[in-house]
């Protein structure tokens, strides 16, 4: 009887969140419980920064950016997180901004105009906690089927990636710099990754949690029995508090090396079918450099770091999911797609052409036009970003002509 007095709207989203149910694994492919393949065609989404929620609600609702990613033909979201927010999940979203310009070196006048703004566009958020801002997030997109993957950015709430920012590299390795890895506590990771799993039992559209954003090193030769046993810790951690969840998880060099699972696979059995692979890949990243810009001989090297994940029957065969790539997306020539350098053209072409010819599993770094804070400027610009600085529309509408067939699905089980 109650539902029947229900705005019509809140059954629908009740009804499409209900539907959602959890991804698992076959072979290489992600799949739904009538083992059909769901393909990632994803958009990052930070939320790991200082502010402790997801970015942009200062220029726009979460229910208008949560329409504009599935309008562009995304199907999921691929939404950040610190460790920071998630042991401390019942922190208000207004104390948090509160103190937002005393840690980040921001004018205090211009965040508590940041913060207006915010409340103006989302109403529901002046008492809401961080969880419950997440929440909000992730529950509308799930309502247009839009499927969220958490993923574990960094461990302090702040920009990320660089290798003295302190979030790199495990606290107990043998092979460390402290400057590297003082916010990496060990402890607080598993505990922050199965508080995520628990808060993620009540939203259906997260299908699962990714347990480490580029895992990265200093030295670069990283002691790899270290990997595989801090990274059966974070899945254990997930999978006990949650076992619905897709487990993601990539190897080293910041996402870009997985050669040594050739030899010594990771023990899956304790996940059953949930353990999905990632890897990303930049301009920056090893493979590209060391290709000399050369495709051909990228896609090679990409083929021996990380591609071989997807060849069936192996003991380590599994999905993998290109979960960040991207370029910045303006300032280049009509021939270039707008697209500000040669060189970022040429290399996201090449991604194009192998990603399509894998029929691979995809993340676009990332939707954010600007940033609440970054670098101690109040809504600084991500020339990288989706979205333009409104948050409103593609900053680049030709963006999705070169990712093109990367959006169709043609291989599957």
């Amino acid at each position: 009887m109650l539902l029947s007095v229900l705005p019509t709207t809140l059954l629908l989203a009740t009804t499409a969140l209900a539907q959602l149910e959890p991804l698992h694994t076959s072979s290489r492919w992600i799949v739904d419980s009538a083992e059909k393949r769901f393909k990632f065609r994803c958009i990052n989404w930070a939320g790991h920064m200082e502010a402790s929620i997801p970015e942009g609600l200062q220029h726009n609702s979460v229910e208008n950016i949560a329409k504009i990613v599935a309008e562009s033909g995304f199907n999921c979201v691929r939404l950040t997180f610190s460790i920071d927010m998630a042991l401390d999940q019942g922190l208000k979203v207004r104390d948090s901004f509160a103190t937002l310009a005393g840690r980040t070196g921001a004018n205090e006048t211009d965040v508590d105009d940041l913060w207006t703004r915010v409340k103006r566009n989302n109403l529901w958020i002046e008492d809401a906690s961080v969880s419950e801002a997440f929440g909000k997030v992730i529950d509308t997109l799930g309502t247009l089927n839009i499927r969220v993957i958490l993923d574990n950015h960094v461990s302090h709430a702040s920009w990320c990636c660089n290798l003295d920012d302190g979030n790199g590299w495990w606290d107990q390795g043998s092979l460390y710099v402290e400057s590297n890895s003082r916010f990496f506590n060990t402890d607080n990771w598993n505990r922050g990754l199965a508080a995520i799993a628990t808060f993620a039992k009540d939203h259906p559209a997260v299908a699962g949690i990714g347990l480490r954003n580029e895992i990265r090193e200093v030295p670069v030769v990283q002691n790899r029995s270290d990997w595989y046993k801090f990274i059966a810790q974070g899945a254990t951690s997930v999978h006990t508090a949650n076992p619905d969840l897709l487990i993601v998880m990539g190897g080293t060099l910041s996402s870009t090396d997985a050669s040594f699972l050739r030899n010594s696979p990771l023990d899956r059995s304790a996940y059953g079918n949930k353990v999905v692979w990632e890897w990303h890949a930049y301009t920056f990243s090893p493979p590209w450099i060391a290709s000399f810009k050369s495709c051909t001989v990228w896609k090679t090297t990409v083929g021996g770091s990380t591609g071989f994940l997807l060849s069936e029957g192996k003991d380590y065969t599994g999905p993998l999911w290109l979960s960040e790539f991207g370029v910045g997306m303006t300032g280049g020539p009509p021939e270039r797609f707008g697209i500000g350098s040669q060189e970022d053209y040429d290399y996201l072409k090449c991604l194009v052409e192998y990603v399509t010819g894998n029929d691979g599993d995809w993340a676009l770094w990332a939707i954010q036009g600007n940033y609440y804070v970054r670098n101690g400027e109040v809504d600084l610009e991500e020339s990288w970003g989706l979205l333009n600085t409104d948050w409103t529309a593609w900053r680049n509408p030709a963006i999705k002509d070169v990712l093109g067939k990367m959006f169709d699905q043609t291989q599957g089980p």
